[in-house]
């Protein structure tokens, strides 16, 4: 039998506590659990929009009134203005009564109930972003996206984390990742909301364990195979257990990518990842086999592809995201950068037939300094492609756009690079965020983006991957 839990009043001390907590036991974001406190702080009851088992709601009453919420018991629903399990993304006036990130009257923002994935059961209506509206509800400008960190906010975390993890002998690494995850999701905005990460540390640790034990099991199937055929044997079975390790890497990038976005929530909604890890392998194996036959003309195809796979198979909710782009788009590109580097290697060694005598540290120093336009080049070819990638994605009748420029890019990692060396990597917290502000600068979605109902939908995912991933020392990102 089902029931519905009410919460009339709030009698407990600290609303910041009580709100972080009813978060938890929700699984809501922290900004609607505590527009829900004020809502209750006023006197205004709030209910679960869908009923629980009995056995839920003994644990649930039991657990509120604990911390301080007046709770009673009852087995029909009131009436709520709420569609349960969707969010309605509409523009409207910003409302000074309600908290940071959240607009609107509070009576529009409700939570599920417990046990249900993040976002199930909730309505928000969300703020406007600060534009005009037309008559048909269409936003007449640009959805900003913002980044709100600090330098010195990342180095204090990140320092904690680099002595916890010295002192658990790199335990603590896992807790530590997470926590700047967190913090480096949570200081970003999208439409004047900020995103939440609802990934902890012991599911890193966990997949880290799982996949070193998985790496041991592979080193003592070596060796047996060792004791048994000999050392020759052994040494090729090793060689082989490598290379299938490396073809198995999309599998492992895909779990990596889907844990990582599972965990990521804005305005109470999660993203998720639904590309296959079957057709991941399929594509990166296809891909390296035809670039090496095509010599490397194959390759821009091979990178659109990928972009295709990762980003059409990100959701946001119920709705994917959509990406266009075509291999033949970016070649003439491609080929540039070739010729800059065909070009540029071949300069050193044609040297001492243009200029006979010269001398080895001459040549040396030319060999040198022809890396020089290679790396500007190269950082000149990967703003192009961001640009372009983004410009081909879309979500929701919403276009990204991406405005850098190569000289922008080229000075934003120069001066982040000279930072990091000449602090002896104490500026990467800096230079993190920088960098993390850089792309928020210059980022942002066209159009009219109006989403009538995006609904929530929970897809399984574990941190296995991410673990693997960590073993690798691979970074998942694609700047979603």
């Amino acid at each position: 039998m089902s029931c519905f839990l009410t919460l009339s009043s709030f009698v407990g001390e600290d609303q910041d506590a009580a709100a972080k907590k009813l978060a938890l036991m929700f699984r809501m974001a922290p900004q609607q659990a505590s527009t829900i406190l004020k809502k209750i702080s006023k006197g205004q009851a709030w209910q679960t929009p869908q009923g629980i088992s009995d056995q839920q709601a003994s644990v649930a009453e039991n657990y509120l009134r604990s911390i301080g919420f007046q709770v009673e018991r009852s087995g029909q629903q009131a009436v709520v203005d709420q569609i349960a399990g969707a969010v309605v993304l509409e523009e409207e006036p910003p409302s000074d009564e309600a908290g940071p990130g959240l607009s609107g009257s509070e009576d529009e923002i409700e939570g599920g109930p417990p046990g249900s994935p993040p976002g199930t059961g909730n309505d928000l209506r969300p703020p406007g972003n600060g534009g005009t509206t037309k008559p048909g509800g269409s936003p007449s400008r640009d959805m900003p996206i913002g980044f709100h960190g600090t330098g010195g906010g990342l180095f204090k975390i990140m320092l904690i984390n680099w002595i916890l993890t010295l002192l658990t002998l790199g335990i603590y690494y896992f807790w530590g990742k997470t926590k700047v995850r967190r913090y480096l999701l949570e200081q970003s905005s999208f439409a004047g909301d900020r995103f939440y990460y609802h990934g902890t540390g012991g599911e890193l640790f966990k997949g880290a364990l799982i996949f070193g034990l998985m790496l041991t099991l592979f080193n003592l199937g070596t060796m047996a195979i060792g004791s048994v055929w000999g050392p020759q044997a052994e040494m090729i079975a090793k060689i082989g257990s490598s290379y299938l390790i490396l073809i198995l890497l999309p599998v492992i990038m895909v779990g990596a990518f889907r844990y990582r976005l599972s965990r990521t929530a804005w305005r109470g909604i999660r993203l998720s990842f639904r590309g296959k890890r079957k057709s991941a392998l399929w594509l990166y194996i296809k891909g390296y086999i035809f670039t090496l036959l095509t010599l490397g003309l194959y390759w821009p195809f091979f990178t659109i592809q990928k972009q295709k796979f990762w980003r059409s198979n990100a959701y946001f909710g119920s709705q994917s995201f959509n990406y266009d782009g075509e291999g033949k788009d970016i070649l003439k590109a491609f080929l540039l950068l070739i010729l800059l580097y065909v070009v540029t290697m071949s300069a050193p060694f044609a040297l001492p037939l243009l200029i006979p005598g010269i001398s080895k540290e001459l040549a040396g120093i030319a060999f040198a300094l022809a890396w020089i336009p290679l790396i500007i080049g190269f950082l000149y070819y990967t703003v192009y492609l961001d640009r372009y990638n983004w410009s081909k994605t879309q979500f929701a009748g919403g276009v990204f756009n991406y405005d850098a420029t190569g000289r922008q890019w080229f000075m934003l990692n120069f001066t982040n690079f000279l930072l990091i060396v000449f602090t002896l990597g104490l500026a990467l917290p800096l230079a993190t965020v920088r960098s993390r502000r850089f792309l928020a600068d210059h980022l942002s979605v066209a159009g009219n983006m109006q989403l009538s109902q995006v609904v929530q939908e929970a897809q399984k995912s574990s941190a296995l991957g991410e673990g693997a991933a960590d073993g690798f020392d691979m970074d998942i990102d694609i700047g979603l």
